[in-house]
C-alpha cells in the first residue's frame, strides 16, 4: 500500500480517535509485510537482482568491444574473444532472462515459486561462475574454466527446479509458458555441453571437428535457450505494449515446436558430422521468420504508438534478418574457411546485439521501472512513477549509436577494415555505456528509500495504485 493511502493519526481530531486509529496502521502494516513474505518474486528484489547483475556485464562487455575488435579480425576463435562472448551470453543475457523469468513465472502459471530464497544462492552461484569463466577465458586458464562452468550449471540447475514446476502444467497449452518450458530444457543441455568441452580442453576426450563443435553449442545457446525465451516471452509482452487489435493466433505454439525440432537438427548435425546443415539452418530461418510474420502483424495492427521498445524490437528483428543471412551464408562457406572468418565475427553480432541486445534494452524500459516502483511499494517506501524512474533524453542516443556500431561493425569484418571495426566498436559502446549506466540508476531505487529529483521537486503527482 502507498505511503498515501495508509490511515494517519494526524488526519484524526481528538485524543480518542487518535487512540482508536493506531492498530488499523498496525494492522494495515501487518498485512503489507505478510503480503511481501507471501510474495517475495512479485514485489521483491530477486529480479531486480538479476537486472542488476546482468547490466553491470553488459557493461563490461561494451566497454571490452573496442580492445577486443583486433582479436576477432585476426581470428574469431581466441581466448580473448571467448572471454567476450560469454560476457554477453552468460553475464548479460542469460542473468536478464533470468530476471523476467523469476518475475513473470509465477503471475502466469498462478503457481508460486516453490523455493524463492534459493534465488538469492543461485545468482549468487551464477554470478560467480560467469566471472570465473570470463577470467579463465581471458587467461587461457582451462582448469579453472571448467571448475567455474560446473559451478554454473549448478546454478541453471537451480533455476530449473524453481521455474520447471510452475511451467510444467501449462506446457502444450500455453504459448508463452511452452516456449520458456523448451527453453529451460536447452538451456540446460547447452550448458552441460559447455562444461563438457571446457573438459575436453584438458582432457582431450571429445571426438569431431573443434569449429562444428562449437558451432553445435552457439547454436543450442543463441538459438535454443535465448532465442526460444525471446519468441517465448514476445508473445506475452509485446500484445501488452502494442494493444494489437488481433488475438495471438494459435499456431504461434507450433512455431515454437518448429524452432526447437530444426535448432535440435541443426546442432545434432554439427556435432557429430552428420550432414545436412545447411538444411537445417534453412529451416530453423523458415521457423524465425515464421515468428517474424507473427509479430509482425501485432505491429501493424496496433493500437498504441511506437515507443522505444518496439522500436528496438525492430531494430532486433532488422539484426535478426542479417544474422539468418550470414547463418546460411556460414554453413555454405564453413567457418575455417577465408570468408567464413569474415562472416562468422558478423553473424555474431548481428546476433548477440543486433537481435538479442535490442530486444533486452527495449523490454527493460517498460519492464525495469515497473519492477522497481512495485519493490518500493512492497517495502513501504516513498510511491515513484514509471515516468520518474525513467531517464528518457539519452534513449534517442542509445538506439543510434548502439546500433548503428553494430552495424559499423558487421561492415567492417565484412571488408576486413579493422579501422571500421575500431570505430563500430567505439560508437555502439558508446551507446552500451550510457544505456547500462541510465539503467543503473533506474535499478538503484530498489534498493535506496530516496525518491529520484522529479519526484522530489513535483508538486502534483499522479501515483500509481
Amino acid at each position: 500500500m502507498p505511503e498515501s493511502a495508509q490511515p494517519s493519526p494526524n488526519r484524526i481530531a481528538g485524543s480518542n480517535k487518535r487512540k482508536s486509529s493506531e492498530p488499523v496502521a498496525r494492522t494495515s502494516n501487518y498485512h503489507q509485510s505478510v503480503t511481501a513474505n507471501a510474495d517475495p518474486l512479485r514485489i521483491g528484489r530477486i529480479p531486480i537482482c538479476f537486472f542488476v547483475v546482468s547490466v553491470f556485464f553488459f557493461l563490461i562487455g561494451v566497454c571490452a568491444m573496442p580492445f577486443a575488435a583486433p582479436y576477432v579480425a585476426e581470428f574469431f576463435y581466441q581466448a580473448v574473444v571467448l572471454a567476450v562472448v560469454h560476457t554477453f551470453t552468460l553475464g548479460w543475457i542469460t542473468a536478464a532472462i533470468m530476471g523476467v523469468m523469476y518475475r513473470y513465472v509465477p503471475a502466469l502459471t498462478r503457481v508460486p515459486i516453490r523455493w524463492p530464497r534459493v534465488a538469492y544462492a543461485q545468482l549468487a552461484i551464477f554470478a560467480i561462475g560467469v566471472s570465473g569463466m570470463v577470467a579463465h577465458f581471458e587467461l587461457g586458464a582451462w582448469f579453472g574454466l571448467w571448475l567455474a562452468a560446473i559451478a554454473v550449471v549448478i546454478s541453471i540447475i537451480m533455476f530449473a527446479a524453481n521455474l520447471a514446476p510452475c511451467l510444467w502444467a501449462q506446457f502444450g497449452s500455453g504459448v508463452a509458458e511452452t516456449g520458456m518450458m523448451l527453453a529451460l530444457g536447452f538451456l540446460i543441455t547447452t550448458a552441460s555441453l559447455g562444461t563438457l568441452l571446457g573438459i575436453d580442453k584438458t582432457y582431450d576426450f571429445l571426438g569431431g571437428n573443434v569449429l562444428t563443435n562449437i558451432s553445435g553449442h552457439a547454436h543450442l545457446a543463441a538459438i535454443g535457450w535465448v532465442t526460444m525465451s525471446i519468441c517465448a516471452v514476445s508473445y506475452r509482452m509485446l500484445p501488452a505494449f502494442l494493444l494489437p487489435t488481433v488475438p495471438l493466433p494459435r499456431h504461434a505454439l507450433w512455431q515454437l515446436y518448429a524452432l526447437a525440432a530444426s535448432v535440435s537438427a541443426l546442432a545434432v548435425s554439427l556435432l557429430f558430422g552428420l550432414g545436412g546443415e545447411t538444411i537445417f539452418a534453412v529451416t530453423t530461418a523458415a521457423a524465425l521468420v515464421w515468428w517474424v510474420v507473427i509479430i509482425g502483424r501485432m505491429v501493424a495492427r496496433r493500437r498504441m504508438p511506437l515507443g522505444w521498445t518496439p522500436r528496438h524490437a525492430l531494430a532486433g528483428i532488422a539484426g535478426l534478418a542479417v544474422a539468418i543471412a550470414l547463418g546460411i551464408a556460414l554453413t555454405l562457406t564453413g567457418g575455417d574457411s577465408y570468408w567464413g572468418a569474415r562472416i562468422a565475427p558478423g553473424y555474431a553480432l548481428a546476433g548477440l546485439l543486433g537481435f538479442f541486445s535490442n530486444f533486452i534494452i527495449g523490454m527493460s524500459y517498460q519492464l525495469f521501472p515497473g519492477f522497481v516502483a512495485r519493490a518500493r511499494q512492497g517495502r513501504g517506501w516513498a510511491a515513484v512513477t514509471i515516468a520518474e524512474l525513467s531517464v528518457m533524453r539519452t534513449r534517442w542516443f542509445v538506439f543510434g549509436a548502439f546500433n548503428a556500431g553494430v552495424a559499423v561493425m558487421i561492415a567492417g569484418f565484412m571488408a576486413g577494415s579493422l579501422g571500421t571495426i575500431q570505430a563500430g566498436a567505439i560508437l555502439g559502446a558508446a551507446g552500451g555505456a550510457a544505456y547500462a549506466l541510465t539503467t543503473m540508476w533506474t535499478l538503484s531505487f530498489a534498493f535506496r528509500a530516496a525518491v529520484p529529483a522529479a519526484a522530489a521537486q513535483s508538486a502534483l503527482r499522479i501515483l500509481p495504485e
